[in-house]
């Protein structure tokens, strides 16, 4: 039977740079984002002790689930759409408008692991006619994840790990804690990271919908892997994953959608996919958005740009502003982003992924110095956005300013995971490639050589390497 996804908080702090592509395609992922998540109907009766507002309940996993026509006894939570703000979101700060990670699963007693003196309640639920169980609320778990939530909220992602790390510890049978972590990681594109725990999720809850729309947004990712072909087939097959969970899931259309133009496919397959999204969630503006950027593909410019009207018409929140502004920019409308984007801002001035795709667009404009600003406040949101450390060593280059591009380029090093490394040996060959005209042999031959070191297979590059040390 078909299990609820409770609601999960999610992320876009992403760039879709696509690598060999002019095309970069783009999607939210998070709280920011609000791509992910849904209400969940509850059944609960009574509790001795209620769980804190960003925590729903359901049934032990131990015990029949309820219907989803089971009678409720207990107001229903209204069903938050696509495109809602999110007052209680992932990696926001109040003012935040996406929805929260599913952080709403409570453990059976007999697997908690308790820490301290735990405070447990039991609540007692209500299922079918009259059928029931009983599960326990562990406070201190509960408390763990909310102050991971809260952290996520203010950006403060090492409390936040910290606090998932800690609920994690406590119980091995609840997703919330690692599915928080893969949150964590994709705010910051740790991609790497993200895909370990978003997997640790569904090998918990193997019928989460949320979470396997999460691994597709990961594997959709373009990292700088030799696999990507089959990274893309596998976000397809999870994107369809979550639809077989959820076919009443927006986000999981939405991305099967991405997922096959990624794969290539932009044929009827894949503007159904948009337009089911769309049907379930008429105010999705994000779908609008992906399905203008299909019909542009295809030659139907008249659609895509009523589709694109649609878009901003309902881009009417901080994340769906910056989601709808990047997939302009995966289609080169970059001024028409910079609006967007300066209009998310002026509500939530620290929006790393606002602040990231601004400094981008502006630097496509040769607004150097506006751009570098733009970036550096987003770096010390986010001080671990690979993608951002190499655009900021892009932009330096483009001034010829070497020596600053360089150092941004190490800084991104500290940080990289092993398939970025060999994005970064492209960075630094390019800087290299920079410094030899100017005819700088010396430290040109230097970034060659680190080049050499972090992708010793590049073509090219040892002869580069070679003319650099003559």
């Amino acid at each position: 039977m078909l299990k609820k996804s409770k609601v999960f908080r999610f992320v876009l702090f992403t760039v879709f740079l696509l690598i060999g592509s002019s095309v970069c395609f783009g999607q939210g992922l998070g709280s920011t984002s609000g791509l992910f998540g849904g209400s969940t109907k509850k059944t609960t009766t009574t509790s001795t002790t209620k769980p804190k507002a960003t925590t729903t309940k359901k049934p032990s996993t131990t015990t029949k689930k309820p219907a989803t026509t089971a009678k409720k006894t207990t107001p229903v939570k209204p069903k938050t759409s696509a495109n809602t703000a999110q007052k209680n979101n992932p990696r926001q700060t109040a003012n935040r408008n996406t929805r929260r990670p599913t952080i709403a699963k409570t453990t059976p007693k007999n697997t908690i692991k308790k820490t301290n003196t735990p405070v447990q309640s039991t609540t007692v639920i209500t299922v079918g006619n009259n059928e029931t169980t009983t599960e326990v609320y562990d406070e201190n778990l509960e408390t763990a994840l909310e102050d991971g939530n809260e952290a996520r909220d203010m950006r403060d992602y090492v409390r936040a790990e910290n606090s998932y790390r800690r609920a994690a510890s406590m119980t091995t049978d609840d997703s919330r804690a690692v599915y928080g972590l893969g949150n964590v990681y994709s705010d910051q594109q740790r991609w790497d990271e993200a895909e370990k725990f978003y997997r640790k999720a569904i090998e918990i809850e193997k019928d989460n919908a949320d979470a396997y729309v999460a691994l597709s947004y990961v594997l959709a990712q373009p990292i700088p892997a030799e696999n990507l072909s089959e990274r893309y087939a596998e976000a397809e097959k999870m994107a369809r994953k979550a639809i077989e969970y959820d076919s009443q899931n927006p986000f999981a259309y939405d991305q099967l959608g991405i997922a096959l133009e990624l794969r290539g496919v932009i044929n009827q397959e894949t503007e159904t996919a948009y337009r089911r999204a769309i049907q379930i969630e008429p105010n999705f503006a994000l779908a609008y958005a992906h399905l203008g950027r299909l019909l542009r593909r295809n030659g139907r410019v008249n659609e895509s740009t009523e589709a694109y009207r649609k878009a901003i018409q309902l881009s009417n929140d901080v994340p769906t502003m910056i989601q709808v502004a990047e997939v302009m920019q995966s289609q080169q409308r970059f001024a028409d982003s910079e609006q967007l984007l300066r209009v998310a801002l002026q509500t939530d001035a620290k929006n790393p992924t606002a602040l990231f795709l601004l400094g981008r667009a502006l630097t496509t404009k040769g607004n150097y110095a506006e751009a570098e600003s733009f970036l550096k406040k987003g770096l010390q949101v986010s001080p671990n956005n690979f993608v951002a450390y190499t655009l900021l060593a892009s932009l330096y280059a483009r001034q010829s300013n070497f020596v600053e591009a360089e150092k941004s380029l190490y800084k991104a090093l500290q940080i990289a995971s092993p398939n970025e490394k060999m994005r970064l040996a492209q960075e630094f060959e390019t800087i290299a490639d920079g410094l030899m005209k100017t005819g700088n042999k010396t430290d040109a031959a230097r970034l060659y050589k680190q080049a050499v070191s972090l992708d010793s297979k590049r073509l090219g590059l040892n002869e580069k390497l070679a003319k650099a040390q003559n």
